[in-house]
């Protein structure tokens, strides 16, 4: 019977090994085995491979595994390829990198539009792929961080829109100065318990509602 020791320095070493491997889903579809992505990431250390045969299983396989990137291996990038890559984008945003044989044109901006991090064209080395790797999560964090500030930024903004008409009605309603019906406003809202945007909110439907 296995001690309560080691079983312990068993979990903990499990994670460890967790924590420093990536995971990848792999797509490979380019015919050219001397290029094979599969065998380059075989020889390297720290990296989990899922392979799998179509780009179009991939926005699945993604809600399954949760894998840390997509890694795509084609001759050509094209728009077949890009629908999965789109769903991926929107429903499960993750780093995606495409190594293409030969570059079409206008393939580099579909990939960027498609929410491609790095876009690979000609043959690769071992020794860059892990830079290749990294300097794509870091973008995609990168990315994320700035969408994540952008969409709280429009958020308070249409927040700031909704109380501002809010009180806009109750100074007209009520023949109210600005500072007062801003004031009222926020009386009601602890008094309810609701924010001021919640409050907001009712104060324009009842309205619409009246006025209709």
């Amino acid at each position: 019977m296995m001690s309560k020791e080691k079983g312990v320095d068993m979990l903990n070493q499990a994670l460890a090994v967790d924590h420093l491997t990536n995971r990848v889903l792999l797509v490979e579809s380019n015919s050219d085995t001397s290029c094979s992505i599969s065998r380059k990431l075989s020889q390297l250390d720290g990296y989990l491979i899922e392979e799998i045969p179509k780009l179009s299983i991939a926005p699945a396989l993604v809600k399954v595994s949760s894998p840390d990137l997509v890694v795509v291996s084609v001759e050509s990038l094209n728009d077949i390829d890009l629908e999965p890559l789109q769903e991926i984008k929107r429903e499960n945003p993750l780093p995606v990198v495409v190594f293409a044989q030969n570059h079409a044109d206008g393939a580099a901006k579909a990939a960027v539009a498609a929410g491609v991090t790095s876009y690979i064209v000609d043959d690769v080395s071992n020794e860059r792929m892990p830079v290749i790797f990294d300097i794509a999560i870091e973008r995609f964090l990168q990315v994320q961080t700035l969408n994540n500030e952008l969409e709280t930024a429009k958020r308070k903004l249409d927040d700031r829109k909704l109380i501002e008409k809010a009180k806009g009605i109750i100074m007209q309603q009520k023949g109210l100065s600005e500072e007062m019906a801003y004031r009222e406003m926020r009386r009601a809202a602890m008094n309810q318990g609701r924010s001021m945007v919640e409050l907001s909110q009712k104060i324009i439907s009842l309205t619409e509602l009246i006025g209709e």
